[in-house]
């Protein structure tokens, strides 16, 4: 089974900042969303004892312990794979979402997840540089990142890759700037040189010989 993995929406005030949603396979056909529960649903993540019996009350059959198991694995992955990216994440990524499918126990787990994350430029070539540096640490921090985490990345390292081409040229635009500035101004000859050099011109016309007095 696959299911959704996460979703980079681009939350960000940047006007040229564009969503971004990956998923991870189709969700289950069961698969349910709870309106009125946290966002982060942290209500399933309360110790549960072992269920034995089905929602109705009936003792479960192996098919269907076999199925919690598979369920409540998945819902410990799903929660760890998000929780990893919003940790990371920090001050750029808004708060994790999920998707529950209901056991055969009644009870709902988490088969799917999401955290949204701000994927904006950061307003200057440096800012944007550190920022897509979190976000290619966030999008990679889960132990098995999915080919779109790594899609994400990918994606931010592109953005930081032109970000820093934008540093270099501004470098270099103001490397070039202050070597202007620091080019010396064209001599003006002084008034004692001027004479020095009549006086030399005098000299080497009587016979090309300047005697130095002390």
């Amino acid at each position: 089974m696959q299911y959704i993995s996460w979703v980079i929406s681009g939350v960000t005030s940047s006007p040229s900042a564009q969503p971004y949603g990956y998923g991870y396979g189709p969700r289950p056909a069961k698969d349910e969303r709870s309106p009125g529960s946290p966002p982060d649903g942290t209500e399933a993540e309360k110790p549960r004892p072992e269920a034995t019996r089905s929602g109705n009350g009936s003792e479960l059959t192996a098919e269907q312990k076999q199925m919690l198991s598979e369920l409540q694995a998945r819902d410990r992955e799903v929660r760890a794979h998000e929780s990893a990216h919003k940790s990371v994440g920090g001050s750029l990524a808004g708060g994790m979402s999920f998707s529950y499918q209901t056991g055969p126990d009644g009870r709902r787990y988490a088969v799917g997840g999401e955290v949204s994350i701000d994927t904006g430029g950061g307003g200057d070539p440096q800012a944007t540089i550190a920022k897509m540096r979190q976000v290619i640490a966030a999008a990679l921090a889960p132990a098995s990142p999915s080919a779109q985490d790594h899609a994400v990345a990918a994606g931010a390292r592109a953005a930081m890759a032109d970000a820093q081409r934008q540093l270099s040229e501004q470098q270099r635009s103001e490397s070039k700037a202050a070597g202007e500035q620091a080019e010396p101004e064209e001599q003006v000859e002084k008034p004692q040189d001027r004479a020095a050099r009549g006086y030399a011109q005098q000299a080497e016309a009587a016979g090309g010989l300047i005697s130095l007095i002390a």
